[in-house]
């Protein structure tokens, strides 16, 4: 558990730092998330963790946000965060709605009118088709599923047929060589 003389800084704890550690550091204390200060940078946000990683070890595992008010008080020249007194400011980014009188939908009169609108697509008839046609027209129509039924059967069995003729001309060569 950290005590309040934890969290002051000590003289030397930012003075060996590297280039990118201190531009970290002071993008870091500006409130900046790893992938808006890998941005600024030009580099990755996995060196950006690592360089805050190595800070916050060096420092005694402390979390980011400690990190940064550490480096703020510790060095003059490091940004302050901006903050906002909301108790004197009243911001009001919208209107209130207006407040007409309209007529309840729940009356009589409401069901015979059409205030809703629709939206329909109707293709026109010449425009043809938009998905290409797989099956012929043959096995298509109001007894498809028979119709492709009659085909797969017709095919399976001329497959075998075929198969059983393959296998009796083998046969009956072998028999005339004398195998």
């Amino acid at each position: 558990m950290q005590t309040d003389q934890d969290s002051k800084p000590n003289a030397g704890e930012f003075e060996l730092l590297t280039a990118k550690q201190t531009a970290v550091l002071h993008l870091l204390a500006q409130g900046r998330t790893s992938k808006e200060i890998a941005g600024l940078l030009d580099t990755g946000e996995s060196a950006v963790n690592r360089h805050i990683e190595i800070m916050r070890s060096r420092l005694g595992g402390i979390t980011r946000l400690e990190l940064a008010r550490r480096y703020r008080n510790a060095c003059p020249d490091a940004p302050s965060v901006l903050r906002v007194d909301s108790s004197q400011q009243k911001i009001d980014l919208v209107a209130p709605p207006p407040t007409d009188e309209r007529p309840d939908r729940d009356d009589a009169e409401a069901d015979l009118l059409f205030q809703d609108s629709l939206t329909m697509k109707i293709e026109a008839p010449w425009a043809g088709q938009e998905e290409p046609v797989v099956v012929p027209r043959v096995l298509d129509g109001a007894n498809a599923t028979l119709t492709r039924g009659a085909a797969i059967t017709i095919m399976v069995t001329s497959i075998l047929a075929s198969l059983v003729l393959a296998i009796t001309a083998a046969w009956a060569i072998t028999e005339a060589l004398g195998g």
